[in-house]
């Protein structure tokens, strides 16, 4: 009898310690999954929105379309600089001597990643323009100014919010 219930516990804990495991993966590896699928989600979703509030021709679709991929490809490399040396930073807040040149050296190299950023924002929402019948420019013109007061209000959100630590 003593065999048995030894054998029981060993199935049990083996179970619970498969479960716990499978747990712990889910939630370290889910948000990010999680995350890009959203990401795109989101992306696709904007598209979709943009071309139907602008009544997007067919042939004016494939163009957009060609621009935000170009468009998404360039940012996301620019992001990923930006994270790098922005990670590079942080490891310099854990050393003791660190100079002001470097610090200084890489808060420029963020800075000029950040204002290319915004230089292919501009000279993409300018391609759009171009794409654009002058009915469809006024459309596009409102649909920016919301974009950018949502993506405004979102920020000051995420400033406020409980989770931000303020």
């Amino acid at each position: 009898m003593g065999l048995f219930e030894n054998k029981r516990f060993t199935i049990i804990s083996i179970s619970v310690l498969v479960v716990l495991n499978l747990i712990l993966i889910g939630l370290v590896v889910g948000p990010e999954l999680g995350k890009r699928d959203r990401d795109r989600k989101d992306g696709d979703r904007r598209r979709a929105y943009v071309e139907k509030e602008l009544g997007f021709t067919k042939e004016q679709k494939q163009a957009y379309d060609s621009l935000n991929s170009s468009h998404r490809t360039e940012t996301k490399a620019l992001q990923q600089k930006i994270d790098e040396k922005r990670r590079e930073m942080f490891r310099l807040t854990q050393l003791d001597d660190v100079s002001i040149e470097t610090i200084d050296s890489l808060t420029t190299d963020i800075g000029t990643l950040v204002s290319n950023m915004e230089l292919r924002t501009y000279e993409h929402i300018s391609n759009i323009r171009a794409l654009c019948t002058p009915e469809q420019l006024q459309k596009l013109d409102s649909l920016v100014q919301r974009m950018i007061k949502s993506r405004r209000d979102r920020e000051g959100e995420r400033k406020t919010s409980p989770s931000s630590g303020n």
